[in-house]
């Protein structure tokens, strides 16, 4: 893709209008709108996000409403819309919305779940269209919308990227992620018709980028043996690093994807600080974020889901996430969180636990872990940046993307990251 295919992405009136009419309000008419960017470069890649405010009144009531929303629409970078086919993947989060909250949702009341204690990771849904046809059932194009929920005025912040969870933010996010992968093993399980049409539907399998490009491939090999050659403590593991890397590329150029049963299940796939937002009791407002306790969580950007072994999310979140030192301190500890939170709600629901004991759960880390190095690897570039160094992301380029700014943080983090996974026998 060239400069030239730079778009200029645009929220028209009218489209909110029918949007919020599907979802919303049957009558509403927008009297006006008005919209902000929602994020600063380098805060979100597969996406526009704007604040916006809609003014709207009804046939049946004159009176001029406001509604504060959030829309989602596909990047102006060429190369980002590249990375992220987002052709394939802007549906996939609509389908998010559109199918698997309801599911969960409908599951827990079958079951009885009070509604305080039911999961409730996702924002509230106002519409979308993925293309000009309005058609989910055909690739997004440049008029794709997403509406929701805008979390930050319910309340909910978003963690600081640099720094990571402390553990009072680990363990709710770890306990709301094993209850989000346990609720699809159920459906799976329970409902293997309702799965089909749900997670699997929303688990549909994409590529990022073309994986046979064989120059984009060695130049992104480099890029993260560049990123991580000085580093003395590093510099004895290099061949095993790259080994690990080819390793992967070569499951993707084979379209192979490990997927283990029983526990396979739907998988956020960027399950990392930006990916999540936080909400605090009131009555500590006065208190900082993050030495106050989170009462509430809600995950958002699902384009990337796959259908795959819930360890994925799990040990991408603890070692791109995790605030220095936590998981020498607390690393055995949230496994186990982890663990009990998951086979929890699946005895809640009625499912077998046997063939997900702890035992078998061990066997599905050693298994899965390894895979995602590479993944972690890669994403302590926009981890660690520095808010200085990055870019619009509308002129966001592939050498951008790759190029470590990070300095200290990210040499301290790549350490770890390797030292760990080696002395957990990952890598």
């Amino acid at each position: 893709m060239s400069a030239e295919d730079k778009i200029n992405v645009e929220l028209k009136k009218d489209d909110l209008e029918k949007l919020l009419r599907k979802e919303f309000v049957s009558d509403l008419k927008v009297k006006n709108f008005s919209f902000t960017p929602l994020t600063k470069p380098g805060d979100n890649y597969g996406s526009t996000i704007l604040a916006v405010e809609v003014f709207y009144y009804t046939d049946k009531n004159n009176n001029v409403h406001k509604l504060p929303i959030v829309a989602k629409l596909v990047p102006e970078s060429p190369f980002l819309r590249k990375v992220f086919n987002i052709e394939i993947t802007f549906n996939k989060e609509v389908r998010a919305y559109t199918l698997v909250a309801p599911e969960f949702r409908k599951l827990q009341e079958e079951k009885g779940i009070p509604e305080q204690q039911m999961l409730d990771i996702f924002p509230k849904y106002y519409g979308s269209r993925s293309n000009k046809q309005d058609d989910t059932n055909m690739e997004a194009d440049e008029s794709a919308v997403l509406l929701m929920e805008n979390l930050k005025l319910s309340g909910y912040e978003v963690g600081d990227r640099r720094k990571g969870f402390n553990l009072e933010h680990m363990k709710l996010a770890v306990s709301k992620l094993a209850q989000f992968h346990a609720l699809g093993i159920t459906l799976k399980l329970l409902k293997p018709e309702v799965f089909k049409d749900s997670i699997l539907k929303t688990c549909e399998s994409f590529e990022m980028a073309n994986p046979d490009d064989d120059d984009a491939n060695e130049k992104f090999i480099n890029a993260q043996k560049d990123n991580i050659k000085d580093i003395p403590e590093v510099v004895p593991h290099l061949e095993k690093i790259e080994k690990c890397m080819r390793a992967d590329l070569e499951m993707r150029k084979e379209r192979f994807f490990p997927v283990s049963e029983p526990f396979a299940t739907i998988v956020h796939n960027d399950f990392w600080v930006n990916n999540m937002m936080f909400k605090y009791d009131e009555s500590n407002s006065h208190m900082d974020k993050e030495k106050s306790c989170p009462t509430e969580i809600k995950f958002v950007d699902f384009q990337v889901t796959i259908y795959s072994s819930p360890v994925k999310d799990l040990i991408f979140l603890l070692f791109s996430s995790s605030e220095e030192d936590l998981l020498e301190k607390h690393y055995d500890y949230l496994i186990n969180l982890y663990h009990k939170e998951f086979i929890g709600i699946l005895a809640k629901m009625g499912c077998d636990i046997e063939p997900f004991s702890y035992k078998h759960f061990l066997k599905e880390v050693n298994t899965f872990a390894p895979l995602e190095f590479g993944h972690t690897l890669f994403m302590l570039n926009p981890l660690c940046a520095d808010a200085s160094d990055m870019t619009d992301m509308s002129s966001m380029t592939e050498d951008k993307v790759l190029k470590n700014t990070g300095g200290k943080l990210y040499e301290n983090k790549a350490k770890y990251l390797i030292k760990k996974f080696i002395a957990l026998g990952w890598l």
